[in-house]
């Protein structure tokens, strides 16, 4: 690889490591700001690595726990597997006409949607800044060192 090639592997690598610690960052504060778990396993269990970075490539992941898209869409807490409103009163003791718990009702709080979409932006233009940077220092580099005069 030439040195500019290696250079961008490592300004990108440099970048997307940056961008998942910022992003993890921010998705935790909305977890804060929206008061969302109260055991702290979903505030736990973001994780960000660079799985693959070659000269025109940039593999990362983020992860977190599977439940946290449950709280962001507002759904969960149902019917359990096996009941069924031919149960009668012991149906209804516990739960509405619709199946939900009494004493659970969900609502949607989005931590992650906006964010996510937000994060996603942002990252492109900062690879395509960085390229962009990386295109006119190659292109200045080619450039022959000494004046050149165009007459017409």
């Amino acid at each position: 690889m030439s040195d500019l090639t290696q250079t961008l592997v490592a300004e990108q690598r440099a970048l997307g490591e940056k961008w998942l610690d910022i992003s993890i960052e921010r998705y935790r504060a909305n977890l804060r700001r929206l008061k969302i778990g109260q055991t702290g396993e979903l505030y736990n269990s973001f994780q960000g690595a660079i799985l693959g970075n070659r000269e025109n490539e940039l593999k990362m992941r983020l992860v977190y726990a599977m439940q946290g898209l449950y709280v962001d869409q507002g759904v969960g807490r149902g019917m359990g597997a096996g009941v069924t409103k031919a149960q009668g009163a012991e149906y209804r003791r516990f739960r509405n006409e619709k199946g939900h718990l009494h004493r659970h009702v969900r609502k949607a709080k989005r931590w992650y949607a906006k964010q996510s979409a937000n994060e996603i932006h942002r990252l492109g233009v900062l690879v395509s800044d960085l390229t962009g940077s990386l295109l006119v220092a190659s292109a200045s580099a080619a450039l022959p060192e000494q004046a050149v005069e165009i007459t017409f």
